[in-house]
């Protein structure tokens, strides 16, 4: 019990430090993803904090069948390296009580991992895809960001402020610039109305829904760039129609889908089968790669404990690849859905289960 605790620390540890890391780093590039977003004007700011910590828990859902491959890697590497897995087996611990030891800490990850996926996933994907909602359908207002200029319309409007209120609501010293559409088919030229205000804010009419930039004391200026013939106006109140704001739903995938759900469409949908063969193969993954971890972390202390880490890693990209392309293969109907992502698991569990009985009995043969 003493040696099996202190094999199952080693590899825990190793396994959420490595598990981690690489979530940091998933969290990093979503980060720059969701900086450009708001740079060009799609979410507000003050959303993507929100976003991301949203995200966190489906990341290390994914990430965790990795982060035990290489903790194992590591781990028994390392003890490999250091002698230690000698004195052990001298002293009578067998290769197979080791799998076993590694059989009992992974059941916990199994479960762990399951329960988020099976449960937990579509919940946290729902307030992910209707926060995403929300940022795409706030106004232009709060996602402008004071000293910059952001168009939209594909550039036929521009907004420009100077800054802004704590709560985002109300913006100072605001320009606007937006192209008018053209009177007739001869006008070569396009024109154009510039509008600066003190103040602006939105409002949403409640019989329509519309969205709309409502200007405060300021000025109106209509005409074509080049010219010298501009219309001045002069106003106390000025409003800009936004249009309609997003309507739920708009982002939601069948990620969002509760698995219950998925069980009863995956006979005559394909989407359905395919996202629910996903699900299974994620928690499937972490026995998988849990076993194949055990003979490939077998190294000599010569050799050192990073000696077979590019061949494990380079299986590994094999195995998670062709379990997104089966998934893609499925629904697409390309493969038929009882083939569908089950054959890249047998296939890598059986280069498991050769690797810790067969290819190590033929050697003691």
């Amino acid at each position: 019990m003493i040696i099996s605790r202190y094999i199952s620390k080693e590899a825990l540890l190793t396994t959420f430090t490595v598990t981690t890391v690489v979530v940091f780093m998933f969290v990093l590039n979503q980060c720059i993803r969701y900086l450009d977003y708001i740079a060009t004007g799609k979410y507000a700011a003050d959303i993507v904090l929100q976003l991301i910590l949203l995200e966190l828990p489906m990341l290390f859902s994914l990430l965790l069948p990795l982060g035990l491959f290489l903790g194992i890697l590591l781990s028994y590497g390392r003890l490999y390296v250091d002698s230690e897995m000698t004195v052990l087996s001298s002293c009578g611990y067998s290769p197979h009580q080791l799998l076993a030891t590694t059989f009992k800490f992974t059941v916990v990850l199994f479960l762990v991992v399951s329960l988020h996926v099976f449960f937990l996933q579509p919940i946290v994907a729902t307030h992910r895809d209707h926060l995403m909602d929300v940022a795409e359908s706030g106004s232009i207002v709060q996602t402008l960001l004071p000293g910059d200029f952001q168009s939209t319309m594909h550039g036929k409007r521009v907004f420009y402020v100077q800054s802004m209120s704590q709560d985002r609501l109300q913006s100072r010293r605001i320009f606007v610039a937006e192209q008018l559409h053209r009177s007739s088919v001869k006008d070569a030229a396009s024109q154009w109305a510039l509008l600066t205000a003190q103040k602006a804010h939105t409002e949403t009419d409640k019989a329509t829904g519309e969205r709309q930039v409502v200007l405060q004391n300021g000025y109106r200026y209509q005409g074509v760039p080049g010219q010298l013939n501009w219309k001045t106006l002069q106003f106390q109140e000025y409003r800009i129609h936004l249009g309609k704001p997003v309507q739920w739903g708009r982002n939601e995938g069948i990620e969002v889908v509760s698995t219950d759900k998925l069980i009863r469409k995956a006979l005559h949908d394909r989407d359905s089968m395919a996202e629910l063969q996903w699900r299974i193969s994620i928690p499937l993954s972490v026995f998988i790669l849990g076993l194949l971890a055990v003979p490939l972390s077998r190294v000599k202390p010569r050799h050192g404990r990073f000696a077979r880490l590019l061949p494990a890693l380079l299986l590994y990209a094999f195995y998670v690849n062709m379990i997104f392309v089966s998934r893609s293969w499925t629904e697409e109907g390309t493969v038929p859905a009882w083939v569908g992502v089950w054959w890249i698991h047998v296939l890598v569990l059986g280069l498991a289960l050769y690797l810790n009985f067969g290819f190590r009995g033929r050697k003691q043969s």
